[in-house]
């Protein structure tokens, strides 16, 4: 099967996007430090919508990174 261009560009992304996701895990992995050591209910709640933000977005470039690992077995 042929692959699109937006197909090949997506492949050609996929180191980017690992360094992306791998950043934004470590980060939301720093931020459960920094729950653990808040001083407040507002900065813990806080901190929680950010650790949360940040899953959505790694669980968004994981979807990315599955469907690039289809399509290069297809290429």
């Amino acid at each position: 099967m042929a692959l699109t261009q937006e197909q090949q560009d997506e492949i050609a992304k996929k180191e980017t996007y690992l360094q992306e996701k791998a950043t934004l895990v470590k980060k939301r992995k720093s931020l459960l430090n920094t729950l653990e050591e808040a001083e407040s209910d507002m900065e813990e709640g806080l901190i929680q919508e950010e650790r949360e933000a940040l899953a959505t977005k790694i669980k968004a470039l994981a979807s990315k990174l599955r469907q690039i690992e289809e399509w290069e077995t297809l290429a």
